[in-house]
């Protein structure tokens, strides 16, 4: 006997929401559009963007600090290590090889499987695109922030 759409929607759904979010579901974008109203195009093929923050230790030991050192957060930054397949005529990727030739700040916008997002303002620093004889052309980027990358954003409703 098969189950009527309506039983079939009325499944029960799990109660326990904290399970782990799919990396696969995590996508970047770049803004082709303006500061006003953001086009946010995304990179396709992606296979990896993490987003990387780190703060520079400084050294904050004393004669009295008992002979450990202490070390002390200084200067914050953050960057983006994209790879991905190439894909022909991708407007994504096209906008971070024109970033990285004319020294362009891009900005760029990490989504989240929730649709929660970060946002900012990077330098291209590297750009790679790798063709093998035997196998995949892939492409990869290093995004290297400019001041702050956004905390994590509500989408608009």
């Amino acid at each position: 006997m098969a189950l009527t759409a309506a039983v079939l929607a009325a499944l029960p759904t799990n109660p326990d929401t904290q399970i782990a979010e799919a990396g696969k579901d995590t996508l970047l974008s770049i803004n082709t559009g303006t500061v006003e109203v953001p086009v946010w195009t995304l990179v396709g093929g992606q296979r990896n963007s993490p987003v990387k923050q780190s703060a520079n230790s400084m050294d904050g030991s004393h004669k009295t600090s008992g002979g450990w050192s202490q070390g002390i957060p200084g200067l914050k930054s953050w960057s983006i290590d994209y790879s991905g397949l190439q894909i022909m005529d991708d407007s994504g990727l096209q906008a971070l090889e024109y970033g990285f030739r004319n020294n362009k700040q891009l900005n760029v916008k990490i989504e989240y499987p929730n649709k929660k997002y970060q946002t900012g303002w990077a330098f291209i620093t590297a750009f790679n695109r790798e063709n093998p004889h035997d196998g995949i052309a892939t492409a990869s980027a290093t995004l290297t922030g400019v001041g702050a990358i956004s905390e994590m954003t509500e989408p608009k409703a």
